[in-house]
């Protein structure tokens, strides 16, 4: 059966949606351990604005006694691209109140972006239980009522499925889960990774307080990513497994989506400012031991701001997308598009000769001479492109990309116009 889920992947608006929408607070540590992004909720449930706790390499929402060194030791743990998952913990409300949540850091280590952090506020939830005490009623209580899937595996089978369970394997009752085993449910195409999975499943030596990411086939065929954390329990004087599953469809999708973010320019689809300077330090690194010569283009579209201004913002946007197509399809596999931002962009030409270089240049004027048609209006736009050789006007990318930007203020001053540098 067809999956929709795999049809349908989430778009950009989607993605903000929930961003903005979500009951978790979410947010983005830089490598240093800083806040550098966070969505409205961090503010609903700590009361802390963005731009108060942004750049702190200990964040102001930290209890007293968990000092910059506890921080740096989860730090550690992240950097290792091991992810922290669903701990409990207690987080300082702006106004000085306790916040207790459940708390899950994901590894990430893309360029700036280190991890990605979500917390749940469940200071209702731990009143709650410690109102009611530790009784075996409360916590089959608690287990009825989750919104996270509980199974209970006793002798390779299933003894045990709370309500939650029984809708995410999207079973018509609980009859149809119980006797048969997670490994039931588990993705068939993975055989090896299946395996895996049931040898840690069954290691009842330890608690696997991480996350297991598993692909699940429910009941009607569709097939969902999911957090499993099993947990082995005395039970009769028997060991069972406990397993907690968690949907994370979307928040895998949407997780992709921030790493995507966090490389490419989101409108225009080629990488951004960051990561072009990576690509480029990259290869300044292999040339130097190499000897070869690349170029560096700095590029912008004339007059963008009467078009921008006279046509819209909208007309403006569509006109980058289609201008930066372009350019992709003037360079080769192995050259790098990157955007700087407004109307600039940079191009990479690796491995090529200054005379190579201006022959594709001229074609690529030519090109971009050719009109746009966008929301029915023809437009014609020019462009002017600096140019930058390595290794003759710098060996490293600051003062190639600076070279580069000085040539395009030359070459503006003619339009539709392109220079290499000079002194």
């Amino acid at each position: 059966m067809d999956n929709p889920v795999d049809e349908l992947e989430p778009t950009i608006e989607e993605y903000q949606m929930i961003w903005e929408n979500t009951n978790d607070a979410i947010f983005i540590l830089r490598n240093d351990g800083a806040v550098i992004q966070a969505n409205p909720a961090l503010t609903d449930i700590l009361g802390w604005r963005l731009e108060e706790v942004k750049g702190y390499e200990r964040p102001p929402f930290f209890m007293d006694d968990f000092t910059l060194e506890n921080h740096q030791s989860h730090l550690d743990v992240l950097r290792r691209g091991e992810s922290i998952a669903n701990f409990e913990t207690q987080r300082k409300h702006k106004n000085g109140t306790i916040i207790e949540v459940l708390a899950s850091y994901r590894a990430i280590n893309k360029d700036h972006v280190l991890a990605v952090a979500m917390y749940k506020d469940i200071t209702g939830e731990k009143s709650t239980k410690h109102k009611l005490g530790i009784a075996e009623s409360c916590y089959r209580t608690l287990v009825e009522y989750s919104p996270d899937a509980i199974l209970v595996q006793n002798d390779d089978q299933l003894s045990f499925a709370n309500p939650a369970a029984v809708k995410l394997l999207g079973a018509e009752s609980l009859h149809q889960i119980i006797g048969k085993t997670i490994s039931d449910f588990i993705e068939p195409n993975h055989a090896h990774d299946k395996g895996h999975f049931m040898e840690i499943f069954y290691d009842l030596e330890k608690v696997k307080t991480k996350p297991m990411i598993e692909k699940l086939v429910r009941f009607d065929g569709t097939k969902i990513w999911v957090e499993i954390i099993a947990i082995p329990v005395k039970h009769g004087g028997e060991m069972v497994i406990q397993a907690i599953i968690r949907d994370v469809t979307v928040r895998k999708y949407y997780e992709e989506q921030l790493k995507y973010m966090a490389t490419y320019d989101p409108m225009t689809g080629v990488v951004n400012r960051n990561s072009f300077i990576m690509a480029l330090d990259q290869v300044i690194e292999q040339e130097n031991e190499s000897a070869e010569t690349f170029a560096v283009l700095y590029i912008d579209l004339d007059k963008f701001k009467h078009i921008n201004d006279s046509l819209g913002h909208g007309v403006g946007d569509e006109l980058l997308i289609e201008f930066a197509n372009r350019l992709g399809r003037n360079i080769r596999d192995l050259d790098v598009v990157g955007r700087v931002g407004g109307d600039e962009f940079l191009i990479l030409f690796r491995d090529i000769e200054k005379g190579k270089v201006e022959m594709i240049v001229k074609r690529m004027l030519a090109n971009f001479n050719e009109p746009y048609m966008i929301e029915g209006n023809e437009i014609h736009s020019t462009s002017s492109i600096g140019i930058a050789m390595y290794p003759v006007d710098g060996n490293d990318s600051s003062k190639l990309i600076n070279k580069a930007d000085q040539a395009l203020y030359r070459a503006k001053e003619k339009r539709n116009h392109f220079e290499f540098y000079s002194e």
